[in-house]
């Protein structure tokens, strides 16, 4: 690892001075994770500062002058507020973190009382988010995607015949939205049809309509669930080759590239994620070597790269903030096209006196012609 960047992976401060071309006072971020955790969690909260000190040099490389403070939170609540008591800490304009459910409480305590914005990266649970306005959760649970999800299946594919393939198998989560979905079009008096695990060519042919668009939609998300579908769709376009069928599925579904990819293409699949990282993107492969080069190692093949969220966050928010200031709050619909390398934002604000949430969501389409596609 480069010297320069070893530096920046201190776990105290890094202070990088410029003359600042936005702000007369450089901007203070702190990161406040389990930076000293040796587990692969600690390996993602190390890959996620990283990304954020390359958002960093770029700002800088902009005319930015940018303050961080990196300090190991450890994992409870004592350990968190044993950290707070650092006056330093009060002058940040932003703060990352944290990673664990039993520091929410007093971090976002904390933020709150000396108005700090509190953004946590990861999909942990929080019920501070509904009473304190400084909070920004990124991660969300799948169930608050549903209306964004049904709004993109809606816009995509609105004239289709939608069928559900029970797979057999216990997934609680894909099985919710399955049923979230035939429940919508039920209202808009959609017809949606069955199939059932091991349907064989009959079966296809009395779920499917020869005269419309078909999307399948399984009721679970493994790769298990994927291949015994293709079978037995395979078997029956080889006796119905006239029937147009689609795929739709789910964020797992960008894990099975590997082996799948032709199958998506084939039946020009989307798969609803509320990220994604290009393979074919100039930009995406050039931020890959940059890393490698700072860091010293290769991305790891994680979904979500939380290296390239680290940077998607520092980027939004630390160019947000430098242009906005204390207007930030109110400009994230001017933000929301801000080219990512993964993640998009699209924050919104829960209730009067709440924080805002992340709902953004898209659909990756595996194009017929062999092209992949974010559609959002």
């Amino acid at each position: 690892m480069k010297g320069k960047w070893k530096r920046w992976l201190v776990l105290w401060a890094v202070c990088l001075t410029s003359v600042g071309a936005w702000a007369a006072e450089a901007l203070k971020v702190a990161v406040l994770m389990p930076l000293k955790e040796q587990s692969p969690r600690g390996e993602t909260v190390i890959e996620f500062y990283q990304g954020l000190l390359m958002a960093v040099a770029q700002l800088k490389g902009e005319g930015q002058s940018v303050d961080v403070y990196a300090l190991d939170s450890g994992t409870d609540e004592a350990q968190m507020e044993t950290v707070l008591r650092n006056s330093m800490l009060t002058k940040m304009d932003v703060i990352f973190g944290p990673a664990d459910g039993a520091q929410i409480a007093p971090l976002a305590d904390f933020c709150r009382q000396h108005g700090i914005r509190m953004v946590m990266p990861f999909n942990t649970p929080c019920n501070q988010l509904y009473s304190n306005p400084w909070i920004y959760q990124v991660g969300v649970a799948q169930e608050q995607l549903y209306p964004g999800i049904t709004a993109l299946v809606m816009d995509q594919m609105e004239n289709s015949h939608f069928v559900v393939y029970h797979s057999g198998e216990q997934d609680e989560r894909a099985q919710s939205f399955t049923n979230h979905l035939t429940q919508v079009f039920a209202l808009r008096q959609m017809q949606v049809t069955s199939l059932p695990a091991g349907a064989d060519v009959r079966a296809f042919e009395q779920a499917l309509n020869q005269f419309r668009e078909n999307v399948i939609i399984p009721d679970s998300r493994s790769l298990k669930a994927v291949k015994d579908l293709l079978a037995g769709l395979k078997a029956f376009r080889a006796d119905f080759p006239q029937y147009k069928v689609k795929l739709l599925g789910y964020p797992e579904w960008l894990t099975y590239t590997s082996v799948l990819l032709k199958d998506f293409y084939a039946l020009d699949t989307r798969v609803f994620s509320a990220y994604y990282r290009n393979p074919l993107s100039g930009r995406v492969l050039k931020f890959e070597q940059q890393y490698r080069q700072n860091f010293g190692k290769a991305s790891r093949n994680s979904f979500p790269r939380a290296e390239m969220l680290g940077y998607d966050l520092g980027c939004y928010f630390l160019r947000g903030l430098a242009r906005y200031g204390a207007d930030f709050d109110n400009q994230h619909a001017a933000m929301a096209e801000a080219q990512p390398l993964q993640q998009y934002f699209r924050f919104q604000r829960v209730g009067e006196q709440g924080g805002f949430i992340n709902l953004h969501v898209q659909l990756v389409h595996y194009g017929a012609n062999n092209t992949i596609q974010v559609e959002k």
